[in-house]
């Protein structure tokens, strides 16, 4: 996510999802490489306005067959609730959150 005043901010949901993805390799060179890459981020900590907006996202996909994981509808809730630029890999959540007002970038 990236505030207004271009600062990068990484959601603590995401940092917990990158951090299990290094975890699971036991590599110690892309441990180094996350701290390096983390450590350019403010870690901003998810609150109950992001749970709210993380559980409307839920709520309006869920019906129509599209089901995304907690840790993705808890980062654009949290790009929703902050008003952030949201860059997210997750095409079909990236199509559903747009129209709710968030700023996404995907990649």
């Amino acid at each position: 996510m990236e505030k207004e005043d271009g600062l990068s901010v990484l959601s603590t949901v995401a940092d917990l999802d990158v951090l299990s993805g290094v975890e699971f390799t036991k590599s110690r060179l892309e441990w180094i490489r996350l701290g390096a890459m983390l450590s350019q981020f403010q870690l901003e900590p998810f609150d109950q306005d992001s749970d709210r907006k993380a559980a409307e996202l839920r709520g309006e996909l869920v019906p129509g067959g599209r089901s995304p994981s907690a840790p993705a509808a808890m980062i654009a809730g949290q790009a929703l609730a902050r008003g952030d630029v949201l860059f997210i890999r997750d095409r079909n959540l990236a199509n559903v959150a747009s129209p709710s007002g968030v700023s996404v970038v995907t990649y």
